[in-house]
């Protein structure tokens, strides 16, 4: 069924409670809420699933990031770049080293602006988390050094 124009605000209206009232995280549904400018409720919408982010979902991730970083919200830009670099290290792809020192640097450079981190572990918690497990990872180390 094809709504007027005139419904234009009561279908997005619609389609944003039924977003924002489901669990299961869809990186579309986060693209249709930036599409429509609804960038405070996708911002929600991904901060609320940020467990679920996969970022062996690149493609995706990468508008969403972006998205979010035009519109200053740094902290959902955060934790998309996380679970970016997330997957390239736990994977090993070090083809994708470049990206994943981009990425980390921009979670430094995240850290100096967010002042709440919310419920969620803050920058230096996840670096030295990210150390830890990947640490002898010396190609990314060099990389990220050399980038500093």
């Amino acid at each position: 069924m094809l709504s007027g124009h005139d419904k234009r605000d009561e279908v997005i209206t619609d389609a944003v409670v039924r977003i924002l009232g489901n669990s299961k995280l869809r990186e579309s549904d986060a693209e249709f809420l930036i599409s429509v400018g609804k960038i405070d409720e996708s911002e929600e919408y991904l901060l609320g699933q940020a467990d679920q982010l996969n970022g062996n979902h690149y493609g995706s991730l990468l508008f969403l990031a972006e998205a979010m970083e035009e519109e200053n919200r740094h902290l959902v830009t955060s934790m998309i770049n996380l679970s970016l670099l997330t997957s390239v290290l736990e994977r090993g792809y070090t083809k994708a080293y470049p990206s994943s020192v981009r990425y980390l640097k921009k979670l430094d450079k995240f850290d100096e602006i967010v002042s709440d981190w919310k419920e969620f572990d803050n920058h230096q918690v996840f670096k030295e988390q990210i150390i830890e497990a990947h640490g002898r990872k010396r190609s990314f180390w060099s990389r990220y050094q050399v980038k500093k």
